[in-house]
């Protein structure tokens, strides 16, 4: 599979990218494409540079994403390395604390933005075989999690933010040493892309 038969990223203010997406079924599972699908959601997560994809990006109707985080991630340098992994109509069990983070996204190109989020989540799905999955994640990944299981709701980084002056571009976010140091917040100008805060 190369970069030329990849299906392209859809963009945020698409349609088929604002809608909430159904739950696989037992009959999705066993189709003969489906391992080549999700193969190849996870080739797009790496060839487009992300920490996690989910399948109604790359216009696959589905309620399914991959995260994982590479020791060197260029976009997220501060993020603990996190082992690939698949989950098949997840959700959130159970969630503690709160934290704040600059979040980017690969179908809002351009743009971070400075969003809360529970800090520890309890969360389960299905592996893609259909296996069922439950684990508990905190930090950095329990928020890509909680970012990817948004996309399966129609939901993007612009709805999250709350304020506007919480998106920022990526050209004004390497200028960060010439921010004030509280804007467009405390915690905001402290907390390197990868890390949270439990500082606005």
């Amino acid at each position: 599979m190369t970069a030329d038969t990849l299906p392209p990223l859809v963009y945020w203010g698409e349609q088929s990218l604002m809608k909430t997406q159904q739950p696989v079924t037992v009959e999705d599972l066993g189709r003969a494409d489906w391992d080549q699908k999700v193969d190849q959601l996870v080739t797009c997560m790496s060839a487009y540079g992300g920490i996690g994809i989910a399948a109604p990006q790359v216009g696959w109707d589905a309620r399914i994403f991959c995260l994982g985080i590479a020791d060197d991630s260029p976009r997220y340098p501060s993020a603990l390395s996190l082992p690939l992994q698949v989950w098949v109509n997840p959700e959130v069990v159970t969630s503690t604390g709160q934290c704040w983070a600059w979040e980017g996204c690969l179908s809002v190109p351009g743009l971070r933005g400075w969003i809360s989020r529970p800090e520890k989540i309890s969360v389960k799905g299905l592996d893609q075989t259909g296996a069922e999955v439950c684990q508990t994640l905190d930090g950095f990944a329990a928020r890509v999690f909680q970012h990817e299981l948004d996309h399966l709701d129609g939901i993007l980084i612009p709805m999250r933010v709350p304020h506007a002056r919480f998106l920022l571009s990526n050209e004004l976010m390497e200028q960060r040493q010439n921010w004030q140091s509280d804007w467009p917040s405390p915690g905001a100008y402290a907390t390197d892309p990868g890390l949270t805060s439990t500082i606005r």
